[in-house]
């Protein structure tokens, strides 16, 4: 389930190739688009092929994304139970088949499974997803207990006694948001972060004046799901009512997404004393001790104004939307798992956001969820069956040739100095690969017990054994020293991540795959593909955040101060840039919002076209490859969503807007002038590695 964390801390810190969404460790797969075939259209990733002729009317000069791309652009329909298109989604698509067919198998052979194993949980938990009359009959089932205390909460004590229980046996959260993750000033050791509150669509959505009649849509489903608690409808209007009031004033004083990411401004550590100061006296205490916290002896707090604004809240006159507020949380946490009439209901407002036109079928949805609840264990089972230890290494030694040359391209900046220079090679040098697969696989769910819908089992309480396992792992854990083996991602995410507090660029196995990597294609190609996914993670390394933590992975900052204000010129430069960019029919781009990616875009590209040179028709397939693995096409109301929440530039955007500004791409096509669309005068291509 998503863990309820607005602009989850763990994104913070993993700076990934795509929108990663906020889900517990459960659930590591990022929440791409939804997963259904397309039309059935070539799409290996052929470069040269997807190129458009010009007597198509689409000019390289004028938009290079659509002169590669139109041709399977037109081809490929949105699926009407998915709110995209894109090479990513056929991918995720291919590993969910995979992944199915495991499933399958373990179904048909449920009867000589052995008890507790792997074979006998996935079967019985997906059985038990697809048991309606058992999940109508289980109605809350251990979830009850919970809601109760919150519902039957006679004042703020009992409110977050309540609220503390919830994130220690469940690790959800509402009102107040915890996370556990590295130290940024000692990653070696865990932290315990505290964020505000949960904003539901967030805070850029809220507080879109465009957005108002999505905005009413969102209190008709928060209105809908409280009357599923059993309030009546004149009471649940009332109750959604306040809580967008709640949200809307929450939002105002919440960080907005550009400096999320920022450790000068998110890392506040607070000793415990201290953190009682910024809430009213005892509220602290309550929450800490039902939440199984007393041994901990200090917080980061991550936004102290919202810490402030909740304080405020915290009070016996709040109470009735407190509570109403964190009883909608909880549910539509764990809505995927209730009655088939909670889930669609939680699904129809997924659908509303996205543009999506139909649900997915029951089966479908069974499906996904038990591969995402049992995620690094079909993860395993996934890399017995697609992952080569030969593209491995050919991956490897790609990586290494990117590094180095990294290092050159920084110690060829005129911009900064010698003394900054080394303290970047010093990074490099010890930057972590990990590429496929964990050498050691997690096993949190050993203790789980998913019961048999014949033995009286149903999907709610076999999720919540499998989040109280989890729980009790994680609780073991993060008292002990960091393990930098692990993995933020499971082996069939189609994604890539940089982990500034492990130092570490981490390619999941589906990634390697066509078309970012291609075995038997030329790697002038490969490097337009997978090339600059790895380009991209590396220079994450040096954006405006990931250059504030140093070799170990600890926020320190290992610039001297004139180089860093010059940095600082040349970040400016790229956010007034992208800035000028539309996103999407006259909606620009945020360019302060998405000026991590885009540095690691551009830094990306810089590097690959350095590898290859001056080489013009090495160069054209590194950006024909480059343009392709962006092909994407979304529904009007997603690319809306994806300005509000991504940190990431659309995809025209991410091919268009970089090659532009990079020379090399005026070597490869000598064609584009002055007056062209896709030209950008030399003195204002935006460079910074």
């Amino acid at each position: 389930m998503k863990n309820r964390i607005k602009f989850c801390l763990i994104a913070i810190l993993m700076m990934s190739l795509l929108l990663t969404g906020c889900r517990k460790k459960m659930e590591t797969q990022p929440e791409q688009p939804e997963q259904t075939a397309a039309q059935p259209v070539n799409v290996q990733g052929e470069a040269g092929s997807a190129a458009a002729d010009e007597s198509d009317g689409i000019r390289l000069e004028d938009d290079y994304y659509d002169y590669v791309n139109q041709e399977i652009l037109d081809q490929v329909e949105i699926p009407n139970d998915s709110s995209g298109w894109s090479y990513f989604y056929k991918l995720e698509k291919d590993s969910y088949e995979v992944l199915e067919g495991v499933l399958e198998e373990a179904v048909k052979n449920r009867k000589h499974a052995k008890p507790g194993s792997l074979e006998q949980k996935i079967a019985d938990l997906y059985l038990s997803a697809m048991d309606m009359e058992g999940r109508k009959k289980a109605g809350f089932g251990q979830l009850q207990p919970y809601l109760d205390k919150l519902r039957n909460a006679s004042d703020i004590d009992e409110y977050l006694k309540a609220v503390g229980t919830i994130y220690g046996d469940l690790g959800a959260n509402s009102i107040l948001t915890m996370q556990w993750m590295e130290d940024m000033k000692d990653s070696s050791r865990y932290a315990l972060y505290v964020d505000g509150a949960d904003l539901g669509p967030g805070k850029e959505t809220l507080e879109d004046k465009t957005q108002a009649k999505l905005m009413d849509q969102y209190q008709g489903y928060i209105r809908s799901t409280l009357e599923y608690t059993g309030l009546s409808r004149e009471e649940a209007e009332k109750a959604a009512a306040d809580i967008m009031v709640l949200q809307r004033d929450m939002a105002a004083s919440a960080l907005p997404l550009s400096q999320q990411n920022d450790p000068d401004i998110i890392y506040n550590p607070y000793s415990m004393k201290d953190i009682k100061g910024l809430l009213p006296e005892g509220t602290a205490d309550s929450y800490l001790t039902s939440a199984g916290l007393t041994d901990v002896n200090s917080l980061v707090v991550t936004q102290k104004a919202q810490m402030e604004k909740i304080g405020k809240y915290l009070t016996n006159e709040h109470l009735p939307v407190l509570k109403n507020y964190s009883i909608f949380c909880l549910v539509n946490d764990f809505a995927p798992y209730l009655t088939a009439e909670i889930r669609d209901n939680y699904q129809d407002w997924n659908n509303t956001q996205n543009g999506i036109k139909e649900r997915k079928t029951d089966q479908r949805l069974a499906s996904e969820r038990t591969q995402n609840m049992l995620g690094f264990e079909f993860g395993r089972l996934y890399v017995e069956k697609r992952f080569s230890k030969e593209d491995k290494t050919a991956i490897e030694e790609m990586v290494h040739h990117i590094l180095e040359n990294y290092k050159k391209q920084i110690m060829g900046l005129d911009w900064m100095g010698e003394e900054t220079k080394s303290a970047a090679m010093k990074k490099l040098d010890n930057m972590t690969l990990k590429i496929g697969y964990p050498d050691k696989w997690p096993n949190d769910y050993a203790k789980a017990t998913i019961t048999s819908v014949e033995k009286g089992g149903n999907l709610i309480n076999n999720v919540i054994s499998l989040t109280k396992a989890q729980n009790a792992v994680n609780k073991e854990k993060y008292r002990k020293a960091v393990d930098k083996t692990e993995w933020g991602m499971t082996p069939q995410t189609v994604n890539a991540y940089y982990n500034p507090t492990g130092n570490e660029i981490v390619f999941p196995a589906a990634i390697l795959q066509a078309p970012f990597y291609d075995p038997d294609k030329d790697y002038a190609s490969n490097l337009g593909g997978i090339g600059t996914v790895i380009a991209h993670e590396v220079s994450h390394a040096f954006d405006s955040s990931g250059s504030l933590y140093d070799e170990k992975g600890n926020y320190h900052v290992w610039w001297t101060n004139e180089d860093r204000a010059k940095f600082k010129q040349l970040a400016d430069q790229v956010v007034a840039y992208y800035s000028e960019q539309d996103g999407y029919k006259g909606r620009h781009v945020n360019g302060a919002q998405t000026l991590n990616e885009n540095i690691a875009d551009l830094g990306s590209m810089a590097c690959i076209t350095s590898i290859v040179g001056d080489d013009a028709e090495s160069l054209k397939k590194v950006f024909e490859q480059y343009a392709t693995i962006w092909t994407a096409k979304y529904t009007p109301e997603n690319m809306i969503r994806r300005l509000n929440t991504d940190v990431h530039s659309p995809a025209k955007v991410r091919v268009n807007a970089v090659l532009s500004a990079t020379d090399a791409f005026y070597k490869a096509y000598p064609e584009i002038k002055e007056g062209d669309a896709m030209y950008v005068a030399p003195e204002k291509r935006v460079k910074i590695w």
